[in-house]
């Protein structure tokens, strides 16, 4: 890894400590500063990385898919539906862009097991959707962002079953994105808290964008971005 990449990261990991603990401790200002700065500051570590070798297409969708989520925590901060709804759409936006970095190189579906992971989350976005208690018309953007969600870990066990070590991170970071806005969820469509539920939010979706974003910055684009300058 670049030196420039390490300060960068060790950036990233010292600002996400700060916003975690204030979270923890109540330091609601340090968190409406800290936030904002989380995001674009993990795309400073992966650009340290990639460039100047890696500047093409995949390049630029990682760091538009990072733009969109910087968005949506900047939106998320502020109260109210609109924020909310805007900020999930920001989210979703986002792991799009990591969806076509994700599946740029995949080529078609082979076989049966690969199928069925994109059958599955058809099939389990709806069902989770309808547990949290979400209410039409909202609830086909939340079916919609769960189906990406799930997508995005589905796009890891295909590269796992085609022999990519990246694999994991891709298939992990999906799972505790899933995790994280479960969270959120709980409190938000189903009225239920618990103890530490708000303080788990932010360490489980920093860990989570970490996993994602290393994974296909350290495997996917360093071996694939070159050809598409």
């Amino acid at each position: 890894m670049k030196t420039s990449a390490k300060i960068a990261g060790v950036v990233f990991l010292l600002l996400s400590l700060i916003d975690v603990l204030s979270v923890f401790i109540g330091g609601n200002n340090i968190h409406l500063y800290v936030k904002p700065l989380l995001m674009p500051s993990l795309a400073t570590a992966a650009l340290c990385q990639l460039l100047p070798e890696n500047s093409g297409r995949l390049t630029c969708l990682l760091m538009a898919g990072l733009c969109f989520h910087t968005a949506g925590d900047v939106l998320l901060l502020f109260k109210g539906f609109t924020f909310f709804a805007a900020g999930l759409g920001a989210f979703m936006v986002g792991h799009w862009f990591y969806l076509a970095i994700l599946f740029s190189g995949i080529g078609g579906l082979k076989g049966w097991k690969e199928v069925l992971c994109i059958c599955v989350p058809l099939v389990l976005a709806p069902v989770i959707v309808g547990f949290f208690g979400v209410e039409w018309p909202f609830s086909a953007a939340v079916v919609i962002y769960a189906f990406t969600l799930m997508v995005v870990s589905a796009s890891g066990i295909l590269w796992k079953l085609r022999g990519r070590q990246f694999a994991w991170r891709i298939f992990w970071g999906g799972i505790i994105f899933i995790i994280s806005d479960s969270l959120i969820a709980l409190n938000a469509f189903a009225g239920i808290d618990f103890t530490l539920r708000n303080e788990l939010i932010m360490p489980t979706y920093l860990f989570a964008e970490w996993l994602l974003v290393s994974g296909m910055v350290q495997e996917k684009l360093l071996t694939s971005d070159g050809s598409s300058k």
